[in-house]
């Protein structure tokens, strides 16, 4: 079962004292070959293939995600499919809010090496070589961290005016949100653990403000 930072009784609880909630959930795994070792210049076709793959028959979401997804008054996804197959699943009956200051920061791929090495590795090459300063072509760390600020912005406009609000995100860029969240005085964990089917939960006071949110957009 996919592991949970913050519990359904919790949750329930907080209805009954005025406290509003935003959930940020990890999408579901793909089922794309993680383990066979690719060339570095195989990175972006790797990428496009895991991007265009259907979600992993295994491991299912907890009862507890499902349950927070049905129940909330919003759900809201990426565009990408990982993303929008696991809020179906989720919440077969709900039509999500796709947004795409919702997707992932995208990984630079343009590597010329030939050596061979699992994606998972390539990728958390890129990663950190991104983090760093290396683009590349795609969204800079720096457009992701604005980005992340938009998203967390329109998260908190939909909990205020609508209630609970579940994302079905991703590892990366809900870690972003989940900075931004907590800069505007949500309370919740400082990273949301980035396992497939993970969530945590961020709370507020209902009718508070610091003020922060509005700068936020």
């Amino acid at each position: 079962m996919a592991g949970v930072q913050g519990s359904w009784s919790s949750v329930v609880a907080a209805r009954d004292i005025g406290v509003i909630r935003i959930v940020l959930a990890r999408h579901g795994r793909p089922a794309w070959d993680s383990r066979t070792p690719i060339p570095g210049h195989a990175l972006g076709d790797w990428l496009r293939g895991e991007a265009n793959a259907p979600l992993d028959a295994s491991p299912r979401p907890s009862v507890e995600l499902e349950r927070l997804s049905r129940t909330a008054q919003r759900l809201v996804t990426s565009p990408l499919r990982r993303a929008r197959d696991s809020a179906q699943l989720l919440a077969p009956a709900t039509v999500p809010l796709i947004d795409p200051c919702f997707r992932e920061a995208e990984l630079p791929s343009a590597i010329r090496s030939g050596l061979r090495l699992r994606p998972e590795m390539w990728a958390w090459l890129a990663r950190s070589a991104w983090f760093c300063g290396w683009s590349a072509g795609v969204e800079s760390f720096k457009a992701a961290r604005e980005r992340a600020s938009k998203a967390a912005s329109l998260l908190i406009a939909q909990a205020e005016t609508g209630g609970a609000v579940v994302l079905v995100g991703h590892g990366l860029m809900n870690i972003l949100i989940a900075q931004r969240l907590r800069d505007a005085g949500w309370r919740g964990p400082r990273f949301p653990s980035p396992k497939h089917w993970t969530f945590g939960v961020y709370e507020r006071a209902e009718g508070w403000s610091d003020g922060r949110t509005a700068e936020m957009a």
